[in-house]
């Protein structure tokens, strides 16, 4: 049975990975600084291939500024599976899609990314952080959009 402890930890990070999506779709990465620790450890993979490697929160910022903006953005967070390994520290799977609208040649383009992000959760102070990121996308969609 769990403890009250753990069913408020389990809250606070499921509210890191949602504030994580929200925060996205509102193009806000300097949000980034209130979930991520300040040297964060996030590596990017498209598919098998590392596409980033980013070792502290104002570099993984600059890194998500310089995509730019899309147009429209819409960040859903599936299920989180969370094992603590003490009470300071965890780890969890969360799986996403990551729809995205950007213009490409005068034409608005729709991308869908499957995403599952592996992470490594540290409390400090009381506050859970993400301290480390494995973001997978795992496949990538073009559809029409009409």
């Amino acid at each position: 049975m769990m403890t009250q402890q753990e069913l408020q930890d389990r809250v606070a990070l499921k509210d890191l990975v949602d504030r994580y999506a929200t925060e996205s779709d509102k193009n806000n990465q300097d949000y980034y600084r209130e979930i991520f620790t300040p040297d964060i450890k996030l590596k990017v993979y498209f598919g098998d291939t590392l596409g980033m490697d980013i070792n502290n929160v104002e570099d993984m910022i600059a890194k998500y500024k310089a995509f730019g903006a899309a147009k429209a953005s819409f960040h859903q967070n599936g299920q989180q599976v969370v094992d603590f390994t003490d009470e300071t520290h965890a780890t969890g799977i969360c799986y996403a899609i990551a729809t995205l609208v950007t213009e490409e040649d005068g034409k608005d383009k729709l991308t869908m990314h499957a995403v599952r992000y592996y992470d490594k959760y540290v409390k400090t102070a009381g506050r859970w952080w993400i301290s480390e990121r494995e973001q997978h996308f795992v496949y990538t969609s073009v559809p029409p959009l009409v």
